[in-house]
């Protein structure tokens, strides 16, 4: 992609500022890794405690998320413990389905590790609880993919479907054979098929289907699609929140190459052009949420001090 700054727009956004009460924080791990050294590749990119497998081998599927939602919610207002024995025989899933999915959604934001509701979790439950809506499901697309520590979804989106436009399960199993060391020969062969192919199909048949952003094109392989959606600018503030608070914590400005495409940006994993990025900016500007500074050389993007990624989501969610 190059980078061309398009101008602001002139006309009124139609997005409303975000509301002046306290800002909402749920705290996001700095991932430390040089994620941009040139010809560092995966292995530069895989921090040294990455996970090789998350889901498990299963498919995620909303309706269990937002049964599991409900009943830490529950369990809560009990003040009774939730263990994963209890999901798995309230829900009538396996305990290795169940463990995958309480994996998912602790790296989602929504659970913490004793299975309690964290404040994100909380505001899915309460705003949309049957995760219907396509803005939030691009948000957990994004908390997903560009989280370095989960090595094979972060870089199925982050290069591999980038590179290619079709791709197999097994084509991209081999793209780890690398990795061989960090975990044995023997995980690697029988764990990342089952995993990779469960990520595929979470596109194609489960929680992110709605997304379009990859299509069954046969048995095992995938064909990756780019600009399916019109993304609301607050979707793109908070990724890009995420964005900054896990790669550059603590920075007031980014540069806007790096939002654009960047490894782990959200123009790179929501597979939107450059041209969808900068409207999305410019709209976020003219809005007041955070400034594009495009003069003296500058071509950044300047945050708002009490602007955090869960305000943004909740004035999102409870706003839509």
């Amino acid at each position: 992609m190059t980078h061309k700054q398009l101008p602001l727009f002139q006309s009124q956004s139609n997005i409303e500022p975000q509301s002046k009460k306290s800002a909402l924080i749920q705290k996001i791990d700095a991932i430390d890794i040089n994620k941009d050294q040139s010809g560092g590749g995966l292995t530069g990119r895989t921090p040294e405690n990455a996970l090789l497998a998350l889901n498990r081998g299963y498919v995620i599927k909303g309706v269990y998320i937002s049964r599991i939602l409900s009943l830490a919610k529950e369990r809560q207002d009990q003040k009774t413990p939730l263990t994963r024995d209890d999901i798995a025989e309230v829900i009538g899933i396996t305990w290795a389905n169940t463990q995958g999915m309480a994996n998912v959604m602790r790296r989602l934001e929504l659970l913490r590790a004793k299975n309690t509701l964290k404040p994100f979790g909380e505001l899915v439950l309460e705003n949309n609880p049957y995760l219907d809506n396509k803005g939030l499901l691009w948000f957990m697309h994004y908390l997903l993919a560009s989280n370095a520590l989960l090595v094979l979804w972060s870089h199925a989106f982050n290069q591999l479907f980038i590179d290619v436009e079709t791709l197999s399960v097994q084509d991209a199993k081999a793209n780890f054979t690398i990795l061989s060391g960090r975990w044995s020969d023997k995980t690697i062969k029988e764990k990342i098929p089952q995993e990779i192919g469960a990520i595929f199909r979470s596109y194609t048949e489960g929680l992110f289907s709605p997304l379009r952003l990859l299509k069954k094109f046969e048995t095992g392989i995938f064909e990756v699609n780019s600009n399916t959606d019109l993304i609301h600018p607050s979707i793109w503030l908070a990724c890009i929140l995420i964005y900054r608070d896990r790669y550059y914590p603590g920075a007031p400005s980014l540069e806007v190459p790096l939002v654009v495409d960047a490894h782990y940006s959200p123009g790179r994993l929501f597979r939107q052009s450059e041209l969808a990025t900068r409207r999305a900016l410019d709209e976020l500007h003219n809005a007041g949420l955070l400034t594009v500074e495009t003069r003296s050389g500058l071509d950044q993007v300047r945050f708002k001090r009490n602007t955090t990624w869960l305000s943004v989501v909740a004035d999102f969610l409870v706003g839509g």
